[in-house]
């Protein structure tokens, strides 16, 4: 079992675009710890999720139901997602007091589709400091078609670093999906998030000009004041890369290694 406060578990928030993979990271990060007799409370934070595939002990389609803001305000899917992530705000105090009252070894949370709606509402700010900042970090999810091109990586990056300022919590960024690109794709894009220069001749060969100094500039900037550098493969459909959350969470909280290595240790025995 891992070491930690049942009180104040640690609290790993998975944030990225629509799409990028929050839900099924959720999903794999707690099946694949409960073989590690791991204590995972799974939170759902999206209003808008149609079905969840983790038990989650908290979700606040429970507390807000988006099809039921769209009747009651008329409004469509977007309008509806703004309005009830500001009601969730004025809930957020009896959201803290409900997710405080769960007991377990570490939180995942997975946040909505739309990362604007988690890193930019007051709602957010707020739910962190309840729960304790210095206990809070992010899982922040790249696309893995979007990060096929260098302009499109570099947007991640630039989006990630945003949201990682907006929020002040350490942040660690993850390729999610990369069991479905190509392995010279993929080679390319871990190439490029640990060697700026190769990533701004790329950047240069596809877009050139004011845009690409810009984007440089930003990136090298990032670099310098990065808490966790790097882009690390991830794959929930193979359980790739789960450890490496595990790792991230243990680096800042402790208490994490013995399960950890326990693993590590089981996987190299089936490969054997």
């Amino acid at each position: 079992m891992v070491g930690m406060d049942n009180s104040s578990p640690p609290v790993l928030f998975v944030v990225g675009t629509a799409g990028a993979g929050k839900s099924s990271l959720v999903t794999a990060f707690q099946r694949w710890s409960r073989f590690l007799e791991t204590e995972v409370i799974a939170v759902n934070l999206d209003p808008g999720a149609e079905r969840v595939h983790y038990d989650a002990e908290f979700d606040v389609r429970d507390l807000i139901s988006l099809n039921e803001v769209m009747d009651e305000y008329d409004l469509g899917p977007n309008g509806a997602q703004i309005l009830a992530a500001d009601l969730l705000a004025a809930q957020a105090g009896q959201v803290a007091d409900q997710l405080h009252a769960l007991s377990g070894e570490i939180m995942i949370v997975d946040t909505p589709g739309q990362v604007e709606l988690f890193a930019f509402r007051e709602a957010s700010n707020h739910l962190i400091e309840t729960l304790g900042r210095e206990q809070s970090a992010i899982i922040y999810l790249f696309d893995p078609m979007l990060s096929r091109s260098p302009s499109g990586f570099v947007s991640q990056m630039l989006l990630s670093s945003i949201v990682e300022f907006r929020l002040g919590l350490p942040t660690k960024n993850f390729l999610s999906k990369a069991d479905l690109l190509d392995p010279d794709d993929l080679a390319q894009i871990l190439e490029w998030s640990e060697r700026l220069e190769i990533l701004e001749m790329a950047l240069y060969d596809e877009a050139g000009g004011q845009r690409t100094e810009f984007a440089i500039n930003q990136l090298r900037m990032m670099q310098e004041f990065s808490q966790a550098p790097g882009l690390t493969p991830l794959s929930s459909e193979l359980e790739e890369g789960l450890a490496d959350i595990l790792t991230f969470a243990q680096a800042l909280f402790g208490g994490m290694s013995d399960a950890r290595d326990g693993f590590a240790s089981d996987i190299e025995h089936e490969k054997n």
